[in-house]
């Protein structure tokens, strides 16, 4: 009979079972940790846009080191960076591209319908020419601004440029404002502040036409309306009067909320010739002064004197500034930038 072996050692027979791996669990930690990563990568791109790129934008377009701003809620959007940008206390809804070449001041975000009819819209706007451009007799070039936009105030020192240069072309050129009247009251697309200020230039322009543009000028450099009411020889009791009554402050400015309904005007600035058509300056070399000249004498059947004489083909500055003129090639707008209201 066969002897049965003990071991001495039971117990070192025993193993202890290894736990299975939960594969699914694994996967979920690695999708954790990766969006965890995204997140950190994207929120180091947006502060880095915040504090350095988008700065560094703005600065070069508004030229000028004095002029104080504010950055925030930057977010992805479409491709591209979108932020709040605060200036002259108003604050604007701007876009950045991602390799941060490439600043749009405002934007219109698109309905579903307005994107698939955008979509659908493959030829680019035909450019204008001078022989495009409706004549008169007495030709004329009307901005359409609002008193805070940087570039509805770019355009006012522009024409001012264009009067210091061929003083005969003051006639044609004219300014009116975009807003409207609400239960009497005037409103303006960056607040009260703003309407108040077009009010104040559309009774200057209107009852003391011979102060509009020395205050404008003045206006131009800090936007300080008490010192420049002064200092420039404003009647500050009869410009008060008449933003004062209705029937006189609020019926001018209808007169130029009317005339820009007429043309669909929303931007500011937007240039009308002729009281008849829409044109753009860059379509004939930007926002210089030679182009403003090609625009009048293009829509004027008999060219004045002034039409064969050279003007500056130098761009003036953005915004609020003590210089009229843009200091370099960085502090200049290659491209048709404008305010429009938010939607």
């Amino acid at each position: 009979m066969a002897k049965i072996k003990k071991h001495s050692n039971p117990e070192a027979e025993v193993t202890t079972p290894q736990p299975k791996l939960n594969w699914s669990m694994v996967a979920v930690v690695a999708a954790l940790a990766g969006i965890l990563l995204l997140v950190n990568n994207f929120r180091g791109k947006t502060d880095e846009f915040k504090n350095k790129t988008i700065p560094n934008a703005v600065k070069k377009v508004l030229n000028n080191p004095d002029t104080k701003f504010e950055i925030s809620s930057v977010k992805e959007t479409s491709g591209v960076y979108e932020f709040e940008l605060k200036l002259q206390n108003q604050t604007y809804t701007s876009y950045i591209t991602k390799d941060g070449k490439i600043l749009f001041t405002s934007g219109v975000k698109l309905t579903a319908e307005e994107k698939k009819a955008a979509a659908n819209t493959t030829t680019e706007p035909k450019k204008l020419t001078a022989k495009d451009l409706k004549k008169n007799d007495k030709p004329t070039l009307t901005a359409f601004v609002v008193a805070n936009c940087p570039y509805g105030i770019q355009t006012q020192r522009l024409f001012k440029k264009v009067m210091e240069e061929a003083p005969d072309m003051a006639s044609t050129l004219k300014v009116k404002y975009i807003g409207e009247i609400v239960n009497g009251k005037i409103t303006a697309m960056h607040g009260d502040e703003e309407a108040k200020e077009n009010l104040r230039q559309i009774c200057i322009r209107d009852e003391q036409p011979e102060m509009y543009w020395p205050y404008v000028n003045c206006y131009m450099q800090e936007g300080k309306t008490e010192s420049c009411l002064t200092s420039v020889g404003v009647d500050a009791s009869k410009m008060t009067a008449c933003t004062e009554d209705p029937k006189r402050g609020n019926a001018y400015a209808q007169k130029d909320f009317d005339s820009a309904k007429k043309f669909n005007v929303s931007g500011s600035p937007t240039l009308v010739l002729n009281d008849s058509q829409v044109v753009s300056e860059f379509d004939f070399g930007g926002r210089v002064p030679n182009s403003i000249k090609t625009l009048v004498c293009g829509g004027s059947k008999t060219p004045a004197d002034y039409c064969s004489k050279d003007i500056s083909t130098s761009e003036v500055a953005v915004s609020l500034s003590v210089s009229d003129d843009a200091a370099s090639a960085g502090g200049t707008t290659t491209s048709a930038a404008g305010c429009a209201p938010a939607k």
